[in-house]
């Protein structure tokens, strides 16, 4: 409890006596009684009362001083309400202090000294805080950090270190405002834990400030991002969630600030790096392709860095076809070289009921491209039918033919396919026929085996074609970036 004031009350009785001018004083006592608790911490006021009295109820004049232990510390004018300065009372170091009151006597009245009274003062707690000039700063720069130590009840004096990690960078004593700084030069790259600590004094107890993280900024370290999503292809008002991933090159640092979300230049959301990994939710993405990057912005120690494009594909909603029946097919471009052979995954979402044909065609393919279907519903969910859709192109090649592109045709770049799926215990059913018609039917070439052709093959650029596939009478279409590379 905060202390107040020591005061003196004085007790007067105006009695008739014949003694008045007796050569003897008359007795005097004094009572000492501290008002506060008796354990405070440094800091906190002591506040009490001496009261003194005279054996025969007479007036008392005079003085009282208070002391503790020999040494005097107030003398305060025997006044009703006297008390001594706020100051005095707040000023007892810690320790055992033992306190008593003594009465200076008058013309008439004996002096007196009052009852002990023990009062304990413990060392008061602090607060320690640490600030930076500057963060983040350049190798070699220079900076100053600054502590401020609080008391919870008093002033407080002595030293601080500061600590880069557990390391000293060097000590300064407390002004009387409780502040005290360091300057110092940051010479290595890096995350510095700095912390300040007050040893703390006679009255005070010691304390620590909680971590600065300072950032030292040498060459900063290459980072990776890659983006991945929840499910894809997914259905009109679906949510998915967008992860980046982001690593530092030698994994010394942790990546920390922002991951922007950007399609075709618009940022689509953000999200902050935790433990390496930023993460989006949407549910608001468009029907068709879409082409998804992650920015990631870099920070103080680590360099930003983009994503590869991701491509979802978002497909209306089936209705009338039962819950869940339909088809997804799940890129929206895909890049290959001139003789290699590009995969589309499909989902065919059954439902429920009789079995349902499927079929599955593709158009707008380049010359010398051809389209395949393989069905496969291995790890498919229940109800579902897993396959893959594949895009094959040609190569340039010895046929001893100079044909140009954009000849006639000697294909008819449309696959059909048509195959059962029995969602009974949610697989294909055995048996199901699987026709695969061919896209390539190449014309006779003459003089195969001599010279060499620099014109045939799948002509490298980029081509949009349409998938486009029906189960039990539901039809999805999906336009699909067809990049042929040399």
């Amino acid at each position: 409890m905060p202390i107040r004031k020591l005061t003196v009350t004085i007790t007067t009785l105006f009695l008739l006596s014949t003694a008045a001018w007796a050569v003897t004083k008359v007795p005097a006592t004094a009572a000492l009684e501290v008002t506060t608790p008796l354990t405070v911490f440094y800091g906190e006021a002591i506040d009490g009362t001496a009261q003194v009295t005279a054996s025969d109820g007479s007036a008392v004049t005079g003085t009282v001083t208070f002391y503790d232990g020999t040494t005097s510390f107030c003398t305060l004018t025997l006044t009703n309400g006297a008390s001594c300065p706020e100051a005095t009372e707040k000023s007892f170091a810690a320790g055992v202090h033992v306190f008593t009151a003594v009465y200076s006597g008058d013309a008439t009245h004996a002096e007196a000294t009052s009852n002990a009274v023990t009062v304990t003062v413990k060392q008061d707690t602090t607060t320690t805080a640490v600030a930076s000039s500057a963060n983040p700063v350049a190798v070699g720069g220079g900076l100053v950090y600054t502590a401020t130590v609080a008391g919870a009840h008093g002033p407080v004096s002595g030293a601080v270190t500061f600590l880069d990690g557990t390391v000293s960078m060097g000590s300064t004593t407390l002004s009387g405002s409780g502040n005290a700084a360091l300057s110092v030069l940051m010479l290595v790259a890096g995350d510095h834990a700095i912390t300040a600590r007050y040893v703390g004094d006679a009255n005070s107890l010691g304390s620590t400030s909680t971590v600065l993280h300072e950032m030292v900024q040498g060459t900063l370290a290459a980072t990776t991002t890659t983006l991945s999503a929840s499910a894809n292809p997914v259905v009109a008002g679906a949510n998915v969630s967008f992860t980046a991933k982001v690593a530092a090159v030698g994994g010394k640092t942790a990546p920390t600030g922002t991951v922007t979300f950007v399609e075709g230049g618009a940022t689509l959301g953000s999200a902050l790096v935790s433990a390496g990994a930023a993460t989006w939710s949407t549910s608001a993405l468009s029907v068709g392709g879409h082409n998804i990057v992650a920015h990631y912005a870099g920070d103080a120690m680590t360099a930003g860095s983009v994503s590869a494009a991701l491509s979802v594909v978002v497909n209306r909603q089936q209705s009338g076809q039962g819950p869940g029946t339909g088809m997804t097919i799940g890129t929206g471009t895909i890049t290959v070289a001139a003789g290699d052979t590009a995969v589309i995954p499909v989902v065919v979402n059954m439902g429920s009921g009789m079995a349902k044909a499927v079929s599955l065609s593709c158009s707008g393919l380049p010359e010398e491209a051809s389209c395949s279907y393989v069905s496969g519903s291995s790890g498919a969910a229940a109800g579902a039918g897993a396959a893959t859709l594949r895009i094959a192109t040609s190569a340039p090649r010895d046929c001893g033919s100079s044909t140009p592109y954009g000849a006639p045709a000697k294909s008819a770049a449309v696959a059909g396919l048509l195959l059962v799926l029995v969602p009974g215990r949610r697989r294909v059913a055995k048996g199901l026929l699987a026709a695969v018609c061919a896209v390539m039917a190449m014309g006779t070439m003459t003089g195969c085996g001599t010279g060499t052709c620099t014109d045939l093959g799948t002509r490298p650029g980029t081509y949009t074609i349409t998938v486009t596939g029906s189960v039990g009478g539901a039809v999805v279409s999906q336009k699909v970036k067809l990049v042929v590379t040399p």
